[in-house]
């Protein structure tokens, strides 16, 4: 979805907004469309996953700064969209940091050649189908969407 800047002259939007506060308005509102921050988020792996998982292994995995299970096995992480409230809680919960904050970790990665953000699946029982799927697999969903197909780890 793109946006209309609003004009550079001294026009102000149909908001009353001046031209920053827009555009702050703009890149911001991801980061503040947290609905449901009392929904506990928990981590999942495929049932097989041997490595014992806790918040820094999943902050340095979700982060960039591993690539990699402590076996040396790729991590396959998986991410929802930027707007989705449960990647919000997430990013708060076991990240401590904001969703643009993570984003911008990953546009430097990528930028610096230090790997490849997780791929985006579009819903939460995707990701949960996915981790149950592929036993390298690392994602995250609300706890009452857990079944048996996945090992969930919690905070």
């Amino acid at each position: 979805m793109r946006h209309a800047l609003p004009p550079a002259t001294g026009h102000r939007p149909c908001l009353g907004l001046s031209r920053r506060s827009w555009l702050t308005g703009m890149v911001l509102m991801p980061a503040f469309s947290v609905r449901s921050q009392g929904t506990e988020v928990v981590v999942i792996v495929h049932p097989a996953n041997p490595h014992p998982l806790d918040r820094a292994l999943v902050q340095r995995l979700y982060t960039g700064v591993l690539r990699a299970w402590p076996d040396g096995s790729p991590a396959f992480l998986l991410d929802l969209p930027a707007e989705h409230e449960t990647r919000a809680a997430f990013s708060q919960q076991w990240l401590a940091r904001s969703v643009a904050n993570v984003h911008t970790l990953w546009t430097q990665n990528v930028f610096t050649g230090k790997g490849l953000p997780p791929r985006i699946t579009s819903m939460e029982v995707e990701m949960r189908r996915l981790v149950a799927t592929n036993r390298n697999a690392i994602g995250y969903v609300a706890a009452p969407l857990t079944d048996n197909s996945v090992k969930v780890v919690r905070l």
